[in-house]
């Protein structure tokens, strides 16, 4: 489920009318939900760019597994391709600024963070064109956000660690750094993508917000001595 960044609107995944479908309902719970897109893939939303104007999400193809769509969400909803690759592209986020877009791959053999400039969707079903690519993470890694003023990337390594990677624009050009860890957490799912999504936010003034994995502790047993059913009171 993602939020509109005005937080007038949600939207969500939902299987009642083909495989997997995005729509959108106002939060005011006013209205009935609204159908965005439907074809025959499914379809998971990952982000909303900043703006309101764009909706993000990866669609599964048999041929190419998941690959990366936008959708207007003003005008005309006909939804583009912004990368498709024999890989697997998912979880896309726009920077704060419009201009980039961040993905998990498995282009390298495992899952690591990209980061290529965000085109606006064109015509139907074209891909955007390829204006460089830069990977963010070294040593593995999963569902990224960008911070609120898009001078960090963070996403979570494979032990489940919040990491933050510096970024550095000029002109054309996007600079990753080097990546540190924040902090290492018990967030559900850990460092992996279990396919039920980011499992985290990062709010406007930097906090963030986790779905943490409860720590799980034995119950206590209780042993009864010499304790018998049919003894009389």
């Amino acid at each position: 489920m993602i939020g509109e960044p005005d937080g007038t609107r949600i939207v969500f995944r939902s299987n009642r009318t083909a495989v997997g479908d995005p729509y959108q309902k106002l939060t005011s719970g006013a209205g009935a939900e609204e159908l965005l897109v439907t074809s025959d893939q499914l379809k998971t939303p990952s982000d909303w760019s900043a703006d309101g104007r764009f909706l993000l999400y990866h669609g599964t193809d048999p041929q190419t597994d998941n690959d990366l769509w936008a959708v207007p969400m003003v005008g005309d909803r006909t939804p583009s391709l912004l990368l498709k690759t024999p890989f697997r592209e998912n979880n896309g986020a726009v920077s704060p600024d419009g201009r980039w877009v961040a993905y998990m791959s498995n282009e390298s053999g495992r899952m690591e963070i990209y980061v290529r400039p965000f085109v606006p969707p064109g015509a139907a079903g074209t891909a955007a064109p390829a204006g460089g690519q830069w990977q963010v993470s070294t040593a593995g890694g999963v569902f990224p956000s960008w911070r609120p003023d898009g001078k960090e990337l963070y996403y979570l390594n494979p032990a489940g660690a919040m990491m933050a990677a510096p970024i550095t624009v000029t002109g054309a050009t996007l600079e990753p750094g080097a990546p540190v860890v924040l902090f290492p957490t018990r967030i559900y799912g850990g460092g992996a993508d279990i396919q039920v999504g980011r499992q985290y936010d990062v709010a406007p003034d930097g906090r963030f917000l986790i779905n943490m994995e409860l720590e799980s502790a034995a119950a206590p047993i209780t042993l009864l001595m010499d304790w018998s059913p049919d003894a009389k009171k």
